[in-house]
Formats: C-alpha cells, structure tokens, sequence
C-alpha cells in the first residue's frame, strides 16, 4: 500500500500544481461538448428526416430507416464524432499528466498536435475496435466521468425488461455483463497507452493493456474505488455545510429562502461540476502512473502562473455564477409541488400477483393507482382475453399461440410468475371488477395480425355496453388502428404506444405513450402546448419516478404504483426549498 499511497500524493500534488491548466482544459472540453457535439448531433438527426422523408422515426419503421444510405453514412459519422471527442478529450488528459510526472514542459499545441497524429486511424479497421473499447468500458465510463458524452447514451429499458422476463435471460444478462466488466477492466490502460506512445496501434495497446493489468489489476481497481469514495464524501460534505445557512434562514426569515436557495444550488453546481471534473484529472493521473510506473516523487520544475492572466477565468466563473443564480430563481419559483401525475399501474400490481390478472386489479385499486393498465387481445372466437404474450409459453410453460385459441380454452389455463399462480381473465371479467372496485382501466390492444375486421367496433362497443366509454383509455402501437378508433368513439380517449420516437408525435390522438428514454423536456413542452397528453412507460425506480412526476408528466406507467403514490402525495406537501435542491442535484449528478 506504500506505492499506491505515494500515487495517490503525487497525482493530487500535480493536479494542484497545474490547477490552472486543468482548469482551462476542462473549461474548454465542456464548452465544446455543449456547444458543439450535443447541437451537431441533433441536426444529423433532423437531417436524416429531412433527406429520407421520415416524419419521426418509432419502432415500427425504424428497421427501414436504419438500412438507408444516408442514414448508414450519418451514423458512421455520428460514432466517429463520438470517438474523436473522447479520444481527444481522454487523449488530453492522458497527455498532461504523463509530462506532468516526469517533469517534462509542454504546451497545449504540442498535445494537440501529438493527438492529431493518431486521428487516422479514425479512418481505418481500428476504428472498429475503438467503438467496441469504448463500449467495453461505458459502464465504467459513466462512473468515472459522469460528464462526459457516455452519459447520454442509455439502453431503454423496455429491452432489457424483456430479457429480465424469464429465468433464462437474467442468466444470460448476467453471464454477459460479467464477461463485458472483465474484459473492459482488463482494456483500461489501452486508451493511456495508446494516446501517449505515438507509433503503437490500438490493438497493440489492447494486448499491453491485457499484460499489464494482470498483475496489477486489483490494485489500480483499488485506487479508482477509493478515489471515487473520496469525492463522494467530499460533495457530501460541501453540499451539508453549504445548506446550512438555507436550513436555518428558510426557517427564521421565510422571505430569503428563494434566493438563498438559487444561490446556493448555483454553488453547489459548479462545485460539483469541479469535483467531477477532479475525477476524471485523479483516474488520468493513476491511470498512468500504473501504465508507466512513474518514478515517484515532486516534480522537477514548478509551473509559474501569472496572477494577471487569472483574472479573465474569475470573471467568467462569477459571471455564470450569477447567471445560474437567476436561472435556478425562476425555476424554483416556478418548479410545480402539486403534480397531478395520474398513477398507471403496468398490467396492474405484479408485487404478489401475476401480471394482468383480477388478483392484479385488485391489490392495485387497493393500492391507489389511479389507472390501471391491462393488454388484451382478440381470440380465434373474436373475443377479447386479457394477456400479453403473443405466446402462452412464458407465463404457462406450454406452446400456444393466442389468436389461435378459443377465450374458453384460455380461461382453463393457470399461468404462474414469480411463485404466483392465477387464471387467464376476459376483458368482461376486468371491467366487471374494475367497475366494482371504481377505478378506470388503460386497455392496451395488442395487436397480432389476425384479427376480425369488425375488431374496434366490437370493442366500441364493449365498452359502451359497460358505460365506461367516456371513463377508460385505450391504447395501441399501431397508429393506423387507433386514428380509426378514435372517429368510432370521438369520445373514447385513444393513444399511441411508442417504444421509441425521434420526430413529430402524432396529433390525431388524445395521449402519447412514450417509453422514458425518449422523453425530453423539450417534448414534454411540446405535447402540453399542442394539449396531448403524455404517458411515460415503465418507470420503476424511485430516480425517474420523482423526476418524472415533478415535471408534472400526465402519467407515469410503473410495476410499483404504491412507491409512486408515496412520491407523488410528498410532492404535493408543501416542501422546503432545501428538500428541492437536493432532489434536484440527485437527478443532475
């Protein structure tokens, strides 16, 4: 522990001996990747509609717009932008602390121009491995650098709630993200050793990387962990003494507590933004200490700093100071405390019940939920079973097809889940019970390709007969089916599942149900404005929940309607301005 306790002292000696050159590096990173990348990237998108004449892109066409010439060559650009910025942005900081530890001068062009020597093989094969590096390392990535352009890529969940179904893809899942830790752990010193020696390939750095973390590898994991460790205590620690005077005036002096309150958010994010920004500098600094087995000790020169040219960064850095201040004032003034978020139960309260069943229903109307959503499907018979699967396999364990089956032959049927079992449902029985228990149903219309062509009729009907047209919601992917629906019963609420969406939304229709990843604030400006509302799918954790219910989203769709019911009914208590700060900087960082 002697050498790793020595890295530890030489890394944060050079970061604050060259504290104003990290300063400027990451100052201008992140103006680059605000002002730059994130923008560039959203008018590739725009212009892939524009060029292939796609209004917005969902899960239904997506497959013939991925397969488009210029959408291929647009993507292949995209992920080339993608590794540029961070082999440039790692590259740089790679760069400055191996000078740094051997004493070496150096200057800003001359690491730009190093790392531009390298930008062919952007161009070639090895551009191939670098994705897959970078994918290797993601998870890890969006740890360590919680602001860099990894922490805008997400895997929807709704794909990996899918595989999570069944005992055999939790197996799977699990078999596959322990290979991808291993072998991205095993590739960490890859990128440092490729940035800093100017002839090595990538793929000669991966084999070096594989040779040198194998005897080392649980001590450099040691150090990132104790690393992160400490900069979580540290933002605890500033973010606790810096909320004291905002506890102790929003309790004495009311009338101070929302500028105190923007004042102190605006502190809290710049410094957090610093100490993330430190992160990345403490795991460039170890991260090649290890790759180059460092000589030890300070320095051999000492940059010197000219206190005139420092005064530019203070204005700036005061200048955005009070530019968040005013910002974070009219969003907390602003911020909605009364959510009238509607609570959807997914295939009603699967905690203790199997998913889309009476027993379901029951313990989510017992629950609070303030919709409850069932999938239904029209049988061989031409009636309507509640079920999801287009197959009885998962939930039965048998072979079956569903539009293949009479409701009587299904309602014979015991299906089982999590150690539960019940019987297959009608859509008569749901509604018979819903109506009884007073709560109103989100009926999604799953649709299999064979069904009668008297199908939404025989729907409208339905409903009309249990006089819950005007009360229900029904819902389907297919956005043909649910315009036709809606000039049926112009009375009947109807909406479109999206599992993903990137354009327009559809206008027809009274509701949008959108799959989380997909959902931005821009969006959700745009559906209250043009008054649609928005339906967020599958929310569960407590993160997207209160995030979600906070922007006041007409509905969160969740297996654990009880947990949102708690959030939702703490939002609408009166809070103290340093309860919204935290919240807030939870979801930020």
């Amino acid at each position: 522990m002697h050498k790793e306790g020595q890295v530890m002292r030489q890394a944060v000696y050079n970061i604050y001996m060259y504290r104003i050159d990290y300063i400027r590096v990451f100052a201008l990173i992140k103006l680059f990747q605000f002002l730059l990348i994130v923008p560039m990237t959203a008018i590739v998108f725009k212009l892939m509609l524009r060029v292939t004449g796609y209004t917005h892109i969902t899960e239904q066409n997506i497959q013939s717009f991925m397969v488009h010439p210029f959408v291929i060559s647009m993507i292949i650009l995209l992920i080339m932008l993608l590794l540029l910025f961070i082999y440039y942005e790692m590259g740089f900081l790679f760069l400055m602390a191996f000078y740094q530890q051997r004493g070496i001068r150096y200057r800003y062009l001359d690491i730009w121009q190093q790392l531009n020597r390298k930008v062919i093989s952007f161009f070639s094969i090895q551009a191939i491995l670098l994705f897959i590096y970078i994918a290797l390392l993601w998870p890890l990535a969006s740890v360590i650098f919680p602001l860099t352009l990894t922490q805008i890529l997400s895997i929807p969940h709704f794909f990996t709630d899918e595989i999570m179904s069944s005992l055999f893809g939790r197996l799977l899942y699990a078999v596959v993200v322990i290979v991808l830790i291993i072998v991205g752990i095993r590739s960490i010193l890859a990128l440092p050793i490729f940035a800093i020696q100017p002839k090595i390939s990538l793929f000669r750095s991966l084999i070096q990387s594989w040779r040198l973390s194998k005897q080392g590898l649980f001590k450099i994991l040691g150090l990132l962990a104790m690393i992160v460790a400490v900069h979580l205590l540290v933002m605890l620690g500033i973010t606790l003494i810096s909320s004291l005077p905002l506890y102790i005036l929003e309790r004495l002096i009311p009338s101070t507590a929302l500028v105190t309150a923007a004042i102190t958010l605006a502190f809290l994010e710049i410094v957090f933004v610093v100490l993330f920004s430190l992160l990345q500098a403490m795991f460039s600094q170890v991260l090649v200490a290890f790759t180059y087995n460092t000589p030890l000790g300070k320095s051999r020169f000492t940059p010197k700093f000219r206190r005139r040219r420092n005064k530019p960064l203070l204005f700036i850095v005061l200048f955005v100071f009070i530019a968040l201040s005013v910002i974070n004032i009219i969003s907390l003034e602003k911020s909605v405390y009364a959510p009238e978020t509607k609570i959807i139960a997914h295939r009603g309260y699967t905690e203790g019940n199997v998913e889309n069943t009476i027993s379901g229903l029951v313990s989510a109307a017992s629950a609070g939920a303030d919709l409850i959503e069932a999938d239904i499907q029209q049988t061989v018979d031409g009636e309507f079973v509640v079920f999801h699967d287009r197959t009885l396999r998962r939930l039965t364990g048998k072979n079956g097809v569903i539009a293949n089956m009479t409701l009587g032959e299904l309602k014979t049927l015991t299906i089982h889940a999590n150690g539960f079992n019940d019987k297959i449902s009608s859509l008569d029985d749901f509604i018979e019970i819903a109506k009884a228990l007073n709560v109103s149903l989100l009926i999604e219309l799953k649709v299999h390709g064979k069904e009668t062509e008297d199908v939404l009729p025989k729907l409208v009907e339905k409903l009309k007969a249990y006089k819950v047209l005007d009360k229900y919601y029904v819902q389907s992917s297919d956005p043909q089916m649910m315009s036709q629906l809606k000039k049926l019963a112009p009375n009947l609420r109807v909406g479109i599942v999206y599992a993903l969406n990137i354009g327009p939304m559809d206008d027809t229709v009274d509701f949008i149900s959108l799959e989380e990843a997909w959902v931005t604030d821009q969006l959700i400006a745009e559906m209250k404005q043009q008054k649609i509302d928005l339906f967020v799918w599958t929310l569960n954790n407590d993160q997207s929940l209160h995030d979600f219910i906070r922007k006041n989203v007409n509905g969160v769709i969740t297996d654990l309607p009880d947990v949102a019911l708690k959030l939702r009914k703490k939002q609408n208590q009166r809070e103290y301005f340093l309860q919204r700060i935290l919240n807030l900087l939870q979801f930020m960082f």
